[in-house]
């Protein structure tokens, strides 16, 4: 069994701030990209401008270990404490694939 973990995170995002959380969270993807474990990602948008959550991040790591090496990092710490992001809260959770089917 593979010991591979997925990150989702939910992010509250006004419509008409979508540019500026995608500059934010471009910044702290390209520096996860480069960290030892981490596999893909994908950035979803929802399609309902009122949704709660406009944008939802999905990203794979090939263990819990390197997720939370690389969140300890000053450098990943320095681009999440920007005060930007304080208007676009999110609600993380890390998960197991119980269940899948890429065609």
């Amino acid at each position: 069994m593979s010991s591979s973990i997925t990150l989702i995170n939910c992010f509250e995002v006004p419509a008409e701030r979508s540019e500026a959380f995608y500059s934010l969270w471009r910044q702290v993807n390209l520096f996860m990209r480069e960290q030892p474990g981490y596999l893909a990602h994908s950035l979803h948008r929802a399609k309902a401008t009122e949704a709660p959550y406009r944008f939802v991040n999905i990203a794979e790591w090939a263990s819990a270990q390197d997720f939370q090496a690389a969140h300890e990092k000053a450098e990943f710490q320095r681009l999440v404490s920007q005060p930007a992001w304080a208007e676009f809260p999110s609600r993380p959770g890390l998960f197991d694939v119980v269940d899948s089917n890429h065609a």
